[in-house]
C-alpha cells in the first residue's frame, strides 16, 4: 500500500530523514521506534505530506505521491494524527470532528460511529476541545482523521502525556481498527505496548531503519540494541 524509497528529509543542511526505505502491506499494524530525534515524526509528516521531501520516492497505492499535496493524501485515503493533537481549542468536539470530513471519501466512518468508538466523547460533545482532559483530546484528533475514511491511519505519539488508565481505553478503542483492516503506522515510545500492539516494528536511530522485523520474531533485547544503536557501537570497537 505504501513504499517509501531512499527518503530524505532536511532541515536547512541537517538531515532528519536519510535514506529511508520501506514498504507497508494493506493491513498492515507497524510501530516505528527510536529514541527521541530519531527522525520518526519527522518521517511521518513527510509521509502525510506536512514536510517537503529532499530527496527518494513516495509511493501509495501504487500511485506517486511525492510532491503531492497533504490534502490530495487524504482524498486518496491517508490520514495523519500528528503529535500533540493539535486541535482547534476554542472549537467544540463536534466542529473538530466535522473538520474531517472536508475531504469528501466514501466510507462507514461519521460523526455517530465516532461517538459510538469513543463514548467518553458523547457527553464533551458540544464541548470547546481546549476545555477536554488529555484522553478526551487524543480520541478527538484520531476521531478528526477517521472522519475522512481513510485507509492507511498514521498515528504520531498515541500515548505521550496521557496516564496509564486513558493510553489503555485509547488503544482499547484501536484495537478494532485493527481489527477492521485498517492500515496502521504509529510512533510509539512504550516499547512494551508497541510490540503488543503491531504486528511489525520499524526502528530508527539518527535518521535511518536499522531495524524492521515482524513483531513476533524479535524479542526485547534485539529491539533495545537497535533502539540504542548498541549493534553499531560493537561494529565500530571491533574496528
Amino acid at each position: 500500500m505504501l513504499s517509501v524509497s531512499n527518503l530524505d528529509v532536511r532541515y536547512g543542511q541537517f538531515r532528519a530523514v536519510q535514506g529511508v526505505s520501506m514498504e507497508i502491506a494493506k493491513g498492515d499494524v507497524v510501530s516505528l521506534i527510536g529514541a527521541n530525534g530519531a527522525g520518526k515524526s519527522t518521517l511521518l509528516r513527510a509521509i502525510a505530506g506536512a514536510l517537503p521531501i529532499h530527496s527518494g520516492r513516495l509511493l501509495f497505492k501504487q500511485q506517486e505521491i511525492t510532491n503531492t499535496s497533504s490534502s490530495s493524501r487524504v482524498q486518496q485515503g491517508l490520514s495523519l494524527v500528528p503529535e500533540g493533537r493539535r486541535l482547534f481549542s476554542d472549537m467544540t468536539v463536534e466542529e473538530n470532528l466535522l473538520l474531517g470530513s472536508t475531504v469528501k471519501r466514501s466510507g462507514d466512518w461519521n460523526i455517530e460511529r465516532i461517538f459510538s468508538t469513543f463514548p467518553n466523547l458523547v457527553k464533551r460533545r458540544h464541548a470547546k476541545t481546549g476545555n477536554l482532559s488529555g484522553g478526551e483530546q487524543q480520541a478527538t484528533a484520531i476521531g478528526r482523521a477517521l472522519m475522512s475514511n481513510p485507509d492507511f491511519l498514521i498515528l504520531d505519539e498515541v500515548s505521550l502525556g496521557l496516564s496509564p488508565l486513558v493510553v489503555n481505553q485509547v488503544y482499547d478503542s484501536m484495537e478494532s481498527l485493527k481489527d477492521a483492516g485498517t492500515t496502521i503506522l504509529l510512533v510509539e515510545q512504550d516499547l512494551e505496548r508497541a510490540m503488543r500492539f503491531s504486528k511489525r516494528t520499524i526502528c530508527m536511530l539518527e535518521g535511518r531503519v536499522v531495524l524492521d522485523k515482524l513483531t513476533s520474531d524479535t524479542n526485547k533485547e534485539e529491539i533495545t540494541q537497535a533502539y540504542f544503536g548498541l549493534h553499531q557501537s560493537s561494529k565500530q570497537e571491533v574496528s
